[in-house]
Parts: structure tokens; sequence; C-alpha cells
């Protein structure tokens, strides 16, 4: 089979995480890679939020469908 068309096979969504915290700089590393995707036309339409703030996860876990992942992500 084609590697890209295993590769989307093989492909899973994650919604639950780790305890254990990540550095400053593999913050940096995981949202510059995640700048590195494409995008139709080009047209980079997505936003990426950094929220430290556990009132605030709980309040968009809440609004964004309830997705209680969302609170309980570090």
């Amino acid at each position: 089979m084609n590697q890209t068309i295993q590769e989307l096979y093989n492909r899973k969504s994650v919604r639950v995480y780790s305890d254990e915290p990540i550095s400053d700089e593999e913050k940096k590393i995981i949202m510059n890679a995640a700048l590195q995707a494409p995008t139709a036309g080009n047209m980079a339409l997505y936003s990426m939020i950094d929220i430290q703030d556990q009132e605030v996860k709980e309040i968009l876990a809440k609004r964004c469908d309830n997705q209680p992942f969302i609170a309980k992500a570090p």
C-alpha cells in the first residue's frame, strides 16, 4: 500500500493527555511545526492558543461543544 495512504489509515485523534509538563522549548518546537502544516491556498485558516488558566480551560470546554478533554489538558 502507498505510504501516504497507510499514514492516513493509521492516523488517530488523541484526546487524553499526560500530566507530564513540557518545556517552553518543546512547546515552541510543537507550535513552529504546526505552522509548517499545509493549508488550502496557503490561507492559514487556523488559530493556536496557549491557555494555562484552568478556569478559562473549563469555560472553553463547555463553550466548545462540551468537550471535557479541553479542560483536562495540561
